[in-house]
């Protein structure tokens, strides 16, 4: 009783609340479901429709890689954009994407809700990414680029179907481009498609210095003209690992011109 005699209210069992606390986590989680689900099948639906219009592939892939003329030899293949601008995606084949791997892409075995994609290349390709820069990643690359570190385990490029052994660097260095630096390292490597392995070629890595603070890097692939040579014998003039031929390709595009 109360001193008024009134009768004393029950105080509410802490069980109570979180119990309420508990059945909030569970539907925000399920509505956490349901929207990655929605946008999950809403993007699968838009990769297929650009893929299957050369016209929206090629506006696509050059809202997220500004250019205005590409280098002769490539085409617009693929571009992906993450929610929120966490990450986005451009992949240049060269040649047209073919009927084929466009159906691939309307049923989800080439493009995914991951950004994933398995590129139709023949020789030749160049991907590009731009992310918002996580765990230091843009300055574990920088310091790559340079020789100052090794090659980080938990590099944001392990995801673009591109390897190469950083112990067998051809060169590195940097260059003006588009008023900022751009760092470069050319690499023996080899590039997966469909499970399988192309034969070993050269991946050289390109990274802008950008004024912002996204991660922004490209990766272009091509054959290693003498695989069977050591590095410092083989004859690169011409090839993704000249550095004449690299500041040709890149000033192409403006790197630093997404999100």
């Amino acid at each position: 009783m109360e001193a008024d005699g009134r009768p004393a209210k029950k105080s509410t069992s802490p069980w109570v609340y979180v119990g309420c606390g508990c059945g909030a986590a569970v539907l925000l989680a399920l509505a956490g479901m349901a929207g990655l689900t929605w946008w999950g099948f809403r993007q699968a639906k838009e990769i297929g429709d650009t893929m299957a219009n050369p016209e929206k592939r090629a506006a696509k892939v050059q809202q997220v890689l500004a250019y205005k003329e590409l280098p002769a030899g490539y085409y617009p293949a693929f571009s992906f954009s993450a929610p929120f601008g966490v990450m986005e995606m451009a992949i240049l084949s060269d040649h047209e994407p073919s009927a084929d791997s466009q159906a691939s892409t309307d049923t989800g075995r080439a493009g995914r809700r991951d950004g994933n994609y398995d590129p139709d290349f023949r020789e030749r390709g160049f991907i590009y990414m731009s992310m918002r820069d996580f765990q230091n990643n843009r300055e574990k690359m920088r310091r790559f680029l340079r020789g100052e570190a090794p090659l980080p385990d938990d590099s944001p490029w392990a995801r673009s179907n591109v390897s190469f052994d950083p112990r067998q660097v051809i060169r590195r260095g940097a260059f003006e481009g588009g008023g900022r630096q751009v760092l470069y390292t050319a690499s023996r490597g080899e590039v997966s498609r469909r499970g399988h392995r192309h034969e070993e070629g050269i991946v050289t890595m390109v990274m802008p210095e950008c004024s912002d603070s996204r991660l922004r890097f490209g990766l272009w692939f091509g054959p290693d003209p003498a695989p069977d040579k050591p590095v410092n014998e083989a004859d690169y003039a011409g090839t993704n690992a000249d550095p004449a031929a690299i500041q040709e390709f890149v000033r192409h595009f403006e790197l630093c011109g997404g999100k």
